[in-house]
């Protein structure tokens, strides 16, 4: 009986050591890494696009590590501040050290709020382009150039060239903080080079007001602001009203769906862009094959943003654990991307090749 009983109690005290051991061994062993973006809703084309370029990146090192395993949280944050507070505050909980967000400077910035006071934490983004975020010392990196005179330079030289004088901005309300910063620094920039201020800002909302104002104000070039869908609403809707003006967009807006949902009204448009979809590079022709192996479809710029900004955190944790990411990324600086070197100076901003594009023919070709 005793020997028995004994044995109840050996076994049981085995099974608890089992369990133990099986739950540390696997927290100790597992890195998770969130996502917070826009995977539904009219921004969701930008969101799924970097996941399955994540995704991508992960999957060719098998979700492992330096023996450790990777496991990926993808949360929409529905462009809602309340339901992005939780989210990253529900990372925090879980442990997570590394966050990938979010899809809109204006989600980013909620983000950051919170991250910033988790010294331990990393967040970095293959989106967020407001200047609000440059030259601060903080949690933040980003692979996506933000809104400065650098960026704008080649930009703002080519539409002074071509001689266009009046110009007038057009942004989306939705995600201010990124597009009103977008039009306001691409001012500065071609005030520098010799051109003038802008005659109007005006928000993407009433269309029958914004086609009477750009009437009275007559100007020679419309800049818009906006995602691919906004942008192209508001482009067919003039157009079909009778505004021949040139216009010129954000690259937030240079996407597939852009000419899908604009149509013969895309032609003519420019945009300037870190990015070519027609490059040779042989890093870029092999992710593009995997791309399309893998989703049936090309890959759109934020799709390779979100691989060139996986494969970054990939190369930083072999050089260390998930707390030293912002350590390790400015002792090293320099990353190979999938068409360009991506350069981070000491507060996580990036310096890339910027290029013009027209649509001719229903195709985005490079201006030299």
């Amino acid at each position: 009986m005793k020997k028995s009983y004994f044995l109840i109690i050996f076994t049981l005290f085995l099974f608890i050591i089992t369990i133990s051991y099986s739950y540390f061994y696997k927290k100790e062993d597992v890195i998770k890494i969130g996502f917070v973006g826009a995977l539904t809703a009219k921004y969701s084309v930008l969101g799924n696009a970097m996941m399955n370029g994540i995704i991508l990146a992960f999957e060719e090192e098998n979700y492992k590590i330096n023996g450790k395993e990777i496991e990926l949280i993808f949360k929409d944050d529905k462009k809602d501040i309340e339901v992005n507070k939780k989210i990253v505050n529900d990372f925090i909980n879980q442990g997570i050290k590394i966050v990938i967000g979010n899809v809109t400077s204006s989600m980013t910035k909620i983000s950051m709020s919170i991250i910033n006071e988790h010294k331990d934490m990393f967040m970095i983004s293959a989106a967020s382009a407001s200047n609000e975020f440059s030259g601060i010392d903080d949690q933040f990196f980003r692979v996506h150039v933000a809104n400065n005179e650098q960026r704008f330079s080649s930009f703002a030289t080519y539409i002074k060239d071509s001689g266009f004088k009046k110009i007038y901005g057009i942004y989306d309300p939705e995600n201010v903080t990124y597009t009103k910063d977008y039009l306001e620094n691409f001012e500065k920039s071609f005030l520098l080079h010799g051109g003038k201020k802008f005659i109007q800002y005006s928000k993407i909302g009433n269309l029958d007001f914004l086609l009477k104002d750009i009437k009275e104000k007559n100007p020679d070039l419309l800049l818009i602001c906006a995602n691919s869908v906004d942008a192209a609403r508001v482009v067919q809707y003039l157009r079909i009203n009778g505004i021949f003006t040139q216009i010129a967009s954000s690259e937030w807006a240079m996407t597939s769906t852009f000419i899908e949902n604009s149509g013969k009204y895309s032609e003519g448009i420019i945009f300037n862009i870190d990015y070519d979809e027609n490059s040779k590079k042989d890093e870029f022709v092999k992710f593009v094959n995997n791309f399309e192996n893998k989703y049936k479809t090309f890959p759109s710029m934020y799709a390779v943003k979100g691989y060139e900004l996986a494969k970054i955190i990939i190369e930083l944790l072999k050089m260390g654990n998930e707390t030293e990411l912002k350590k390790n990324i400015l002792l090293k600086k320099e990353f190979n991307g999938l068409q360009n070197t991506i350069t981070f100076d000491e507060f996580g901003d990036v310096v890339r090749e910027f290029n013009t594009y027209k649509i001719i023919n229903g195709k985005f070709e490079k201006i030299k």
